[in-house]
């Protein structure tokens, strides 16, 4: 059994979410989705789908990412000295 990944490349976010990876990478170029871009490549961090997932459960509804991805950016800036 393999471990979780620390990061998942653009296709394999896309596939957990059931989107093309032209999506998830339009979504990540336009910062409504959190990402990180390392040169020209970009990964999503475990942790962030992680969330992701357990919000939509909280909330019990339809999340809209864009509104999600603004409060994420707005608790982690809030979390910096």
């Amino acid at each position: 059994m393999r471990p979780e990944p620390t990061f998942y490349n653009v296709e394999e976010a896309a596939g957990v979410f059931r989107l093309d990876p032209s999506t998830m990478y339009r979504h990540l170029r336009s910062g409504r989705f959190p990402g990180l871009k390392i040169g020209g490549r970009y990964v999503v961090p475990r942790v962030v789908v992680e969330r992701l997932l357990n919000d939509i459960l909280a909330a019990g509804g339809c999340l809209d990412i864009s509104e999600w991805t603004a409060r994420w950016s707005e608790q982690a800036a809030g979390g910096v000295a």
